[in-house]
C-alpha cells in the first residue's frame, strides 16, 4: 500500500512539475524542439534499423573505452596512495623506534 502512495505521489508531482514549467515560453519552445528532433530521430531509426545499431555499436565502444581509461586511473590513483601509506607507515615505525631509544636512554640516565 505504501508504496502505490509513492508511486501515485510521484507521477502526479512530475505532471504538476511538467506542467507548472510548461508556463514559461523558452520551456515550451525547447520542448517542442526536443520533441521534434527526437521523433525525427526515432522516424530515420525505424527506416535504417542498421544506422540504429551502428550508432549503438559506436556509442558502446565510446562508452567502454572512456570507462576502462577511468578505471585504469583510478588503478594508478590507488597505487600511489597504497605506496604514500606504505612510506608513512615506515616512517612512523621508525620514529617509534627512535621514541623507545630515547626512553630507553632517559631510562638508564
Amino acid at each position: 500500500m505504501g508504496q502505490q502512495k509513492l508511486w501515485t505521489g510521484m507521477v502526479v508531482g512530475a505532471l504538476i512539475g511538467g506542467t507548472a514549467m510548461l508556463f514559461d515560453r523558452e520551456t515550451r519552445e525547447y520542448v517542442m524542439n526536443k520533441s521534434c528532433t527526437t521523433g525525427r530521430a526515432c522516424r530515420d531509426f525505424a527506416k535504417h534499423p542498421s544506422e540504429l545499431i551502428h550508432s549503438v555499436r559506436l556509442n558502446y565502444e565510446e562508452l567502454s573505452q572512456k570507462f576502462n581509461e577511468g578505471a585504469d586511473t583510478l588503478l594508478r590513483t590507488l597505487n600511489k596512495l597504497e605506496e604514500i601509506l606504505n612510506k608513512v607507515s615506515d616512517i612512523d615505525k621508525e620514529v617509534e623506534k627512535q621514541l623507545r631509544a630515547v626512553d630507553g636512554s632517559q631510562e638508564a640516565s
